[in-house]
């Protein structure tokens, strides 16, 4: 069985976490997320929340021990 030489273990896995780096950076062109664009935010939003969550629902703050939950409406 042949050795795996520790210096080219080390640039292999430098090399790989460059290129997985390298393509996670920019986003695919299709998600409306791009590098020059700034969102603008919506003061129109309507939100439900309840300490029970559900389907559509995230947490969001904490109350005691009590989790509350919101969901988007609008």
């Amino acid at each position: 069985m042949k050795n795996i030489d520790l210096k080219s273990l080390i640039i292999g896995a430098l090399l790989t976490t460059t290129i997985i780096f390298g393509v996670a950076a920019f986003p695919p062109k299709d998600t409306g997320v791009f590098w020059n664009v700034h969102h603008v935010w919506d003061d129109q939003q309507e939100w439900e929340a309840n300490d029970r969550g559900g389907v559509g629902f995230e947490p969001f703050a904490m109350s005691g021990d009590t989790v509350i939950y919101r969901k988007r409406i609008k």
